[in-house]
């Protein structure tokens, strides 16, 4: 399967390979998955999910610097 990810999702995959949380592209996506697949079984993807405050790239890039986990 081939899928093609805008430039934000993939610096958001590069981001959380360099944290150091995950070793490859895989197991982002596979944890992403994952997550994903609990939200639905809880139920938690609904109109209610909508509501929930959403981060922006520049943010997600601060808090890991300001962690040490990105340089």
């Amino acid at each position: 399967m081939v899928i093609d990810l805008k430039p934000e999702q993939q610096r958001v995959i590069e981001l959380a390979i360099q944290s150091g949380a995950y070793h490859d592209f895989d197991e982002v996506i596979t944890a992403a998955l994952s997550m994903l697949a609990e939200d639905i079984e809880d139920g938690a993807v609904s109109e209610a999910r909508s509501h929930e405050r959403r981060f922006t790239l520049a943010e997600v890039e601060e808090e890991l610097r300001a962690t040490g986990k990105l340089t």
